[in-house]
């Protein structure tokens, strides 16, 4: 590859990874300054939870309905760096347009745009390591890859939080923080000026995402089997065996975070606690997400990953319970943050690799795309869900019922295991 982008099989440069994860940090840091901030904009608009969880749920509305066609046409693709560039565009654009957005409607409108960017961009990237990584090197590089973007949601919500705060001790605690829509509105539009290196990054890098050849990477043992041409559907990945509850697990780590990042800052709010502080527990998660992904090649040498998944869907639920809790004692909020950041940040590379494995090679592009669509659905119907249940109980419902579903699905991978032991 010599150093350029091509990513072709077979070659060792893994500077297309690097590029690539470097473009995930900037894009997703502008994704999560702008999601929380976006809360405190309905805030000032006179939104309810219903409301903030109707347009976290708007933000997944597009990428469900496309996700199975653009995974599939990322498997036809030649080049994926028309994803990538198109991705990261939209994503800057649906920023831009929260950011200008001045009622409820248009902001619902704006984060559509921004979640269908996202979804590009995300199963561009997907796309490029399941068609340039080794199977020996998945576990590493979708963990470098999310790692990535756990980096961006580290940085997007600190760093929210101190534009909107000014510093730990910017906003009094009164019922709206003190803020105003001109200091909401800069803080957006700074998270929207921080995707555009991105997309130069990817735009002007070297060469293209581009595969020389159908399926240059086949491992030892793989080259033995048949060649299988026919085109993967829905239903016919859904059949393989485990997709489903690797689905299952992944669409309830992806919808709880979101749920988080949108309610934290209600549940804050009414606490009295300043936006700086909310920025920090969340960068404080995403910074032990990196931490445990960067750690997955360690800790696939011990542990397989199926006790890896069933781990981070049971502790994370476990310890995401008590910050709703224990924001009056914030040294409680960041342990518990903390630990549930980091088993969190385990579920998504492994399900990715998971899936991955569990199709043949010419699968891969769609099977990751179906995983996609079942996050987007879990993004779409959780938050709804999560946002009926605050509104009698209070915003800390809604953290705490995708407690009992990461539980939930962490019990049936755990039965599942004891029943293939049996």
């Amino acid at each position: 590859m010599g150093g350029s982008l091509s990513g072709t099989p077979g070659n060792r440069s893994q500077r297309w990874l690097w590029i690539l994860v470097m473009a995930a940090v900037l894009n997703q840091v502008t994704v999560h300054l702008v999601r929380p901030t976006t809360t405190y904009k309905l805030i000032e608009l006179g939104a309810d939870s219903f409301m903030v969880g109707a347009v976290t749920a708007g933000y997944a509305v597009l990428p469900l309905i496309l996700a199975l066609y653009l995974g599939g046409l990322a498997q036809r693709l030649p080049s994926l760096k028309p994803l990538l560039v198109g991705g990261a565009v939209l994503t800057t654009l649906g920023a831009a347009a929260v950011s200008w957005a001045e009622s409820f409607a248009t902001i619902l409108a704006a984060s559509a745009l921004m979640g269908m960017g996202q979804l590009i961009f995300t199963i561009g990237g997907q796309s490029a390591v399941a068609r340039f990584a080794s199977n020996s090197q998945l576990d590493m590089s979708f963990g470098w890859f999310t790692a990535g973007f756990a980096a961006g949601q580290m940085i997007g919500p600190l760093l929210g939080g101190i534009l909107l705060s000014g510093g730990p001790v910017g906003a009094p605690a009164d019922p709206q923080l003190g803020l105003s829509m001109p200091d909401i509105n800069q803080a957006l539009w700074v998270g929207t000026a921080i995707s555009v290196p991105a997309i130069l990054l990817l735009q002007f890098s070297g060469k293209r995402y581009r595969r020389q050849t159908q399926l240059q990477k086949s491992q030892a043992g793989s080259q033995d089997q048949p060649q299988d041409t026919s085109r993967a559907s829905a239903a016919e990945i859904l059949k393989r065996p485990g997709i489903l509850s690797h689905l299952v697990a992944s669409m309830a780590l992806v919808a709880t975070m979101d749920v988080l990042t949108a309610f934290l800052p209600l549940v804050a709010n009414e606490a009295g606690v300043s936006p700086f502080w909310v920025g920090l527990l969340l960068a404080l998660r995403a910074g032990m997400t990196i931490l445990s992904r960067t750690m997955l090649s360690f800790l696939r040498r011990h542990f397989s990953r199926e006790v890896l998944v069933l781990a981070s869907l049971l502790v994370t639920g476990a310890a995401l319970f008590v910050p709703p809790l224990a924001l009056h004692h914030l040294w409680l909020a960041f342990l518990t943050l903390g630990v549930a950041g980091f088993f969190a940040g385990l579920g998504q590379p492994l399900t990715m690799s998971l899936v991955t494995q569990s199709v043949p090679d010419h699968w891969r592009s769609s099977a990751l795309a179906v995983r996609l669509t079942g996050n987007r659905l879990g993004v779409v119907v959780i938050p709804l869900a999560a946002g009926a249940v605050a509104a009698p109980i209070g915003p800390a419902g809604a953290i705490w019922f995708t407690c009992l579903l990461l539980g939930a699905s962490g019990t049936e991978k755990a039965l599942q295991a004891v029943r293939g032991r049996g």
